[in-house]
């Protein structure tokens, strides 16, 4: 894979340089020089070129611009040969790109890549897909820092080794879900609360809800008795028009009976009358004939006025059972036009009523006092229930609909809970196996250094179980002593500076950077550890295909024909280069 390799970096009109141009290789860049002479401005530089911010938090930019001078410059000059057939930045098509950083008198700046300006965020974006991150001290250590990284949080160093390695992205994630998972925690917490009140204020308009179904239920019932008691009343006079109608049948039955009977009686009285006659007549010949001395006819005459007698008595008799008879028929007679007037008058009112009456004839027929009983009882209720509120089924809907989205919303949070908590669980156990090996591979690495120079160190990784506090703490050992935390009060200046430089060169082992660089970190070193450290970083980036720039006012103590020296010294007209080569 193609390196982004910095051929050359050019400083004008910056710090001590008027105009320099530095040129360095592939592989190890040592770069001497007395101090002063301008060192430390060429990886100031190109820190600042690729868009550091640490630098602008430290110092003022505008002091960074050469005295006199209204504007500064620094370029860097960077490889973009394609290796198998792929350039480090495929956005650009040619061998080589220029990244500037312009810096004016009053602090102020821009950038340009190829003369086309950009943000700072564009070029730092750009390295970081080269893996190249400025503002990681693990990366590019610049003069001073040595000392202050003891001084650096746990958690800090951790992050920068994982920016280094590649692998911050890993944790980032983790800590993303977690973080996430905190918000989706917060929103079940509060949609919980809002179902908890919509069930109450549900609760209490359900009530009221019901109340109000109760009383359309009573109204609607009330509506179906009162149509019922129309029909009740329908049916109540058809009724009452029947038991007249049966009593009219009933009696012109029984009238016209007595009148066949009188017609009977009449006729016997008629016959009687007649006997009577015929019987009067032969008393009246009887007597004549008795009168004249006819003692027979006497006897006979006795007879018949015995007979007469008895027909008198007998018509009497007929009188007085036809007489019975027709007062009967008369009253049948009158009884029938009273049932009939009584008739019309309830088919009238039938008629009335039937105008009345709306819906279907109910299936059973009540009397009209049920129904009206009902009607009553009915009544009761409502009066009991009394005032219904009107708006309580639309408060009701509103709340039922709202507890239903909340439901809704609170199965989706606890989904997506459950969901996050899978995915923290897969994620911590991914960060985890990795930041074990890889501490574990920078620990050997680091022991493996610091051996070299008869001292023992470790690293150990810190509340391993919390990612967002997890740390690195780094222990040494010089002279057989036991392995203690490093710190300022424990450990000699040279200690220190050595023992973070062997864990700087045992993370930088790994590292994705194809650019890596230390300024000064011998500063408290004895000639022979410094060696030692020049020939580890040697040993380390000889077989890569990467940059190491190394700034120290020593000269080395070893050459090799594969490393790029570089002597930067004072002039009249300010900071010169000179590569030597030997």
């Amino acid at each position: 894979m193609a390196k982004a390799i910095i051929k050359e970096i050019i400083l004008e009109n910056f710090m001590s340089y008027r105009y320099g141009r530095i040129q360095l290789k592939k592989g190890f860049n040592f770069i001497t020089g007395p101090n002063g002479a301008g060192k430390s401005a060429i990886l100031l530089g190109i820190s600042l070129a690729m868009g550091q911010i640490n630098t602008e938090r430290s110092r003022r930019l505008a002091d960074l611009v050469k005295r006199g001078e209204g504007i500064g410059r620094i370029s860097l000059i960077i490889d973009n040969t394609p290796s198998s057939g792929k350039r480090p930045f495929p956005m650009f098509n040619k061998d080589e790109i220029m990244i500037s950083r312009y810096i004016r008198k009053d602090g102020s700046y821009w950038f340009e890549v190829d003369y086309r300006e950009v943000s700072r965020n564009q070029v730092t974006e750009l390295l970081k897909k080269v893996g190249i991150d400025p503002d990681n001290y693990l990366i590019i250590m610049p003069q001073g820092v040595v000392d202050e990284f003891i001084l650096i949080k746990p958690s800090e160093k951790l992050k920068m080794v994982e920016e280094a390695l590649g692998t911050a992205a890993i944790r980032e994630n983790l800590l993303e879900a977690r973080h996430r998972l905190e918000k989706i925690l917060s929103e079940e917490s509060q949609y919980q609360e809002l179902v908890n009140k919509a069930m109450d204020s549900l609760d209490k308009w359900k009530e009221e809800y019901d109340k109000l179904v109760m009383a359309r239920n009573l109204k609607q019932q009330l509506d179906t008795l009162n149509l019922e008691l129309e029909w009740s009343i329908l049916f109540k006079l058809e009724k009452s028009i029947q038991v007249l109608n049966e009593r009219v049948n009933k009696v012109t039955e029984e009238l016209n009976t007595m009148k066949d009977k009188a017609g009977s009686l009449n006729e016997q009285l008629g016959d009687l009358n007649k006997n009577l006659k015929e019987s009067i007549e032969e008393s009246s010949r009887l007597a004549a004939l008795a009168f004249k001395g006819d003692e027979k006819s006497l006897a006979e005459l006795m007879n018949r006025l015995n007979q007469v007698q008895r027909h008198v008595d007998n018509m009497l008799s007929v009188k007085g059972s036809l007489s019975v008879i027709e007062y009967r028929i008369k009253e049948a007679e009158r009884e029938l036009r009273e049932y009939q007037s009584q008739i019309n008058e309830l088919k009238q009112q039938a008629d009335e009523q039937r105008a009345k009456v709306r819906g279907n004839k109910p299936s059973s027929q009540r009397s009209q006092t049920e129904v009206e009983d009902d009607i009553r009882t009915v009544n009761a209720q409502l009066k009991v229930m009394g005032n219904v509120d009107q708006e309580a089924e639309k408060i009701y809907l509103e709340f039922r609909d709202k507890l239903d989205e909340y439901k809704g919303k609170l199965e989706v949070i606890r989904r997506n809970k459950d969901n996050t908590v899978e995915e923290i669980k897969k994620r911590s156990e991914e960060w985890r196996s990795l930041i074990r090996n890889t501490i574990s591979k920078v620990n050997i690495r680091y022991n493996e250094i610091m051996s070299q120079i008869n001292a023992s160190g470790k690293v150990i990784l810190e509340n391993e179980e919390d990612p967002e506090n997890a740390g690195l703490r780094l222990y040494a050992s010089f002279a057989g002593s036991d392995l203690i935390p490093l710190d300022s009060f424990s450990q000699s200046g040279g200690e220190l500076s050595a023992s973070v430089t062997a864990f700087l060169l045992a993370v930088q082992t790994y590292v994705v950077s194809p650019f890596r660089a230390l300024d000064e970190f011998d500063v408290h070193m004895d000639p022979l550890v410094r060696e030692k450290f020049i020939k580890s970083i040697y040993d380390m980036i000889k077989n890569e295909e990467a940059q190491y720039v190394v700034i120290t006012p020593n000269f080395p103590t070893f050459y090799s024909n594969d490393i790029h020296y570089i002597v930067v010294q004072k002039t009249q007209t300010g900071s010169a280069s000179k590569v030597v080569v030997r």
